[in-house]
């Protein structure tokens, strides 16, 4: 049974306790105003104004209780200037690859190659954040500074085995942030389907049980 039927059962029980404490005091203040008790005018007057404000607060959670729950809020859909600056983000990246392809040696390249393919995908995992927070922000930055700063270094040096080993290290540092930022993204989509599947139970769960039982 699903937690509104639960909260449904009680609110009924509440109702059904609460009209056979105050009928029976209604009752007895009503003979007691009418045979002229000052007493039992007052008390009757309070009992009615009680009984009045109990109606209003189980009327309003019966309704809240039947109302359709909100859904579970999922990521937030990118807007199109989102979608454009990653466009953009992307095609830097692209250049920087072909950039990277023609002049770079094979020991470096397929580490090059890798570490723009995480940036990219960390670019579209973070395309519709509402906020820049700090995963946004270093995906942005590793795609339009950081990774052309580092090639053009790289370029400036001389070629020696201690430049391609300080050049794969910076690649793997980004990379590994990169990687980080989609495994994050990742398990917040699994997070808000779980939060959606939950959801759906508490919807239809408790419908479906009911049909079966009949």
């Amino acid at each position: 049974m699903g937690r509104r039927a639960l909260g449904l059962a009680a609110l009924v029980l509440q109702s059904v306790l609460g009209v056979l404490v105050v009928v029976p005091i209604l009752v007895v203040l009503g003979i007691g105003t009418a045979l002229g008790v000052h007493a039992a005018a007052w008390l009757l007057g309070l009992t009615l104004l009680l009984a009045l404000l109990g109606l209003v607060r189980t009327v309003i959670r019966g309704a809240r209780l039947l109302s359709p729950q909100r859904l579970p809020d999922a990521i937030a859909k990118p807007d199109v200037p989102a979608l454009a600056r990653v466009a953009d983000d992307e095609a830097r990246l692209l250049a920087l690859l072909r950039s990277g392809e023609r002049t770079l040696p094979a020991a470096t390249r397929s580490a090059l190659h890798a570490t723009v393919s995480a940036t990219r995908d960390a670019l579209r995992a973070t395309a519709g954040d509402v906020t820049l927070g700090r995963d946004a922000f270093d995906a942005r930055q590793a795609a339009r500074e950081d990774l052309p700063a580092l090639l053009r270094t790289y370029h400036a040096a001389p070629h020696t085995p201690e430049t391609d080993r300080l050049f794969l290290a910076q690649l793997a540092l980004i990379e590994r942030r990169m990687r980080g930022i989609i495994q994050a993204r990742q398990a917040q989509q699994v997070r808000a389907l779980e939060a959606q599947r939950r959801y759906l139970e508490s919807k239809y769960g408790e419908r479906e049980e009911a049909q079966v039982r009949r």
